[in-house]
């Protein structure tokens, strides 16, 4: 009777010790590619025009975006096309980086 008491103390006790382990690990940010044209620069934010983004069951449309203090918009200017990098920040998404095609 006592080995059944200590094995599942045991079992109980690695599940709690696993659980809480799952809980602090960081989770990996999950990202998204875009293309669009910049409609409007106006930090901390920016207008784009872009095309649907299937994986994220987004149709072709023109949105603000937030920008991430890594996202660098010095080499983009209003008119330019772009290819864009996002991932979910709060309840919305947030561009990551942002690179001008040519």
């Amino acid at each position: 009777m006592r080995s059944i008491i200590v094995s599942a103390l045991t079992g109980v006790l690695l599940s709690l010790s696993s659980l809480s382990v799952q809980a602090t690990e960081p989770s990996a940010a999950q990202h998204w590619q875009g293309q669009g044209v910049v409609q409007e620069i106006s930090p901390p934010q920016i207008i784009l025009q872009h095309q649907a983004i299937p994986e994220l069951n987004w149709p072709a449309m023109t949105m603000p975006f937030v920008l991430a203090k890594s996202a660098d918009t010095a080499s983009v200017k209003v008119g330019d096309r772009v290819t864009f990098t996002l991932e979910r920040a709060g309840d919305g998404f947030q561009i990551i980086s942002l690179t001008p095609l040519h």
